[in-house]
């Protein structure tokens, strides 16, 4: 499998970049905080691991990127041009926090992504 290469630059902001779908810091953080399990392709398709992050407290700053690069998300193989734009981004520093491996789960076929077939209009 290939490495996989992201490259970021930024410095803290005072507030979300105009253009994000979230109106403000608070809306921003609140969705983040309810979604603190995420799974990732496991070593054979169709599998996917889950880990899930457990936090004592919960506090995201809002940053100013002049840079953001995804080996992964710039692959138009996986997403085509346009489906996958980047945001805003939040950082977290001094939080006190632990990994739970959570169990995996399993598809019968690995997850195709990009636009779907046209419906047939008979």
């Amino acid at each position: 499998a290939a490495a996989s290469r992201v490259r970021v630059s930024a410095h803290i902001a005072e507030a979300l970049p105009g253009s994000s779908v979230f109106k403000t810091i608070h809306e921003a953080s609140e969705f983040f905080a309810g979604g603190a399990l995420g799974y990732s392709p496991g070593r054979h398709a169709g599998r996917f691991d889950a880990l899930e992050l457990r936090c004592k407290t919960w506090a995201v700053h809002p940053l100013d990127v002049q840079l953001v690069e995804s080996s992964y998300f710039d692959n138009q193989t996986i997403f085509p041009p346009g489906c996958a734009v980047f945001d805003c981004a939040l950082l977290m520093r001094n939080i006190s926090h632990q990994w739970q491996a959570r169990p995996g789960m399993c598809c019968g076929q690995p997850a195709a992504f990009g636009p779907r077939p046209a419906a047939d209009p008979q």
